[in-house]
């Protein structure tokens, strides 16, 4: 059961970074993004055209993957969301499920679907606490605790503060001599790369394909639904949750129950608590 556990985690820690990506967004600009999985698999496919058929070191290959991943979560809030902002959230949802189809056609038709390999510098094993792990998985999990702890003090700093307020009101932040321009720029760009290490990190482990997102944004959202949507920590430990759930349902009942735990767990998590098991009651205009 440890080494199922331990497998959930690694899991649950791409779901984790993935629902960072997704609250990043939404405490700064107040947009579900369901094509933030896309935004982070073109650039890990970039990563692999780096690593693989160019031949470059995966120490050079990683930081011009995550540039390219904020350019791309730049020019899509800046050409797709941004213009129709003013208009209702629904229009909004729309638009990033426009997106993901758009990145998704675009990721098929340059590097196709035959599944790749991303060959990672993290061999080998060690042992914690008597246990054996995979130096990718602690990688992976790692990965995840940085990020969420990155977040934590992120959003506790100056620009990190203005996002939030300009999730809540676009009119006062501005009056008061803030960039909301800016703050949008620096949250998409954070989240496109926190994206990016997602879908390299579940590259590595498995294979890289182009229906890598699909699955990975709806695992995203679920752990944000468990976090409650405006808790970084929330949605950390949604996703990690939701990883080891799977894995011993796997396990215990069969794999074919492993899709069926996401959902189980939303309704749950929404039938007892709708604001999420660490959410906070948010004010909205009426």
């Amino acid at each position: 059961m440890s080494q199922q556990i331990i497998s959930g985690l690694q899991a649950g820690s791409w779901y984790a970074l993935m629902a960072l990506a997704i609250v990043l967004v939404l405490k700064a600009t107040d947009v579900p993004n369901f094509a933030m999985a896309e935004m982070g698999l073109f650039p890990a496919f970039c990563i692999w055209t780096l690593v693989g058929p160019l031949e470059q070191s995966y120490w050079l290959a990683v930081p011009a993957g995550l540039i390219i991943g904020a350019a791309l979560a730049l020019l899509v809030e800046r050409v797709a969301i941004r213009p129709v902002l003013a208009e209702s959230h629904f229009t909004t949802v729309l638009m990033t499920i426009a997106m993901f189809v758009a990145i998704n056609a675009v990721t098929q038709l340059v590097w196709g679907s035959v599944p790749r390999t991303i060959d990672s510098p993290f061999g080998g094993s060690v042992t914690v606490a008597g246990q054996v792990v995979d130096a990718e998985q602690l990688v992976s999990i790692g990965a995840g605790v940085a990020v969420m702890l990155g977040l934590l003090v992120f959003f506790r700093s100056r620009i990190g503060v203005q996002m939030q307020a300009i999730a809540e009101d676009r009119v006062t932040p501005r009056l008061l001599g803030v960039s909301v321009n800016r703050v949008f720029r620096i949250s998409w760009a954070l989240a496109g790369m926190i994206a990016t290490v997602a879908m390299l990190l579940q590259g590595q482990a498995s294979l890289l394909t182009d229906q890598n997102g699909a699955g990975l944004v709806i695992k995203g959202f679920v752990a944000a639904t468990l976090g409650g949507f405006s808790s970084v920590t929330g949605a950390f430990v949604g996703g990690l949750a939701l990883g080891v759930a799977e894995n011993l349902a796997g396990d215990f009942i069969s794999t074919s129950a492993k899709s069926a735990v996401a959902l189980l767990a939303i309704v749950v998590v929404l039938t007892l608590k709708p604001r999420g098991l660490f959410g906070r009651a948010r004010a909205r205009e009426v």
